[in-house]
C-alpha cells in the first residue's frame, strides 16, 4: 500500500496509496532499544532467576540466540518478565526474578509448603 517514501535513516513517511494517508514509521533495525549487533561473548546468559536491565544484552543458550532487553513488565498474575529483541528469534517475552516469586509464594501459603 505504500506509494511514497520519505524521511532520514531512521524514521519515515509512508503514504497509502489509495487514502493518501500519511503516517511515521521507524525503520527496522533502528528502533528504540537497538543499538547495533550483540555479542555473544559479552552477553550476559539468560538464567529465569536473575534480573536484568534495559538495554542489557543477554545470550539465550537454548535457543543459541542473542538480544537486547527492551522492556520490563508484570504478568497477570503479578510475576516479572522482560521483553527482549533476539537476532533470530524476534521479540520474546520472559520470565525473570523467579526465584522471589517462588519465596514470596511459601509465605503467602505456608500450609502447602
Amino acid at each position: 500500500m505504500m506509494n511514497e517514501a520519505h524521511g532520514s535513516a531512521d524514521k519515515l513517511w509512508l503514504r497509502c496509496s489509495r487514502c493518501h494517508h500519511m503516517s511515521m514509521m521507524e525503520t527496522p533495525g533502528k528502533a528504540a532499544g537497538a543499538k547495533g549487533k550483540v555479542d555473544a561473548n559479552t552477553a550476559t546468559p539468560y538464567n529465569p532467576q536473575e534480573s536484568f536491565e534495559i538495554g542489557q544484552s543477554i545470550f539465550h543458550a537454548e535457543w543459541n540466540d542473542v538480544g537486547r532487553v527492551v522492556s520490563k513488565m508484570k504478568t497477570s498474575d503479578g510475576a516479572h518478565a522482560i521483553v527482549v529483541s533476539f537476532e533470530k528469534q524476534g521479540q520474546r517475552r520472559l520470565i525473570e526474578n523467579l526465584k522471589a516469586e517462588i519465596e514470596e509464594a511459601k509465605d503467602v501459603h505456608p500450609i502447602l509448603s
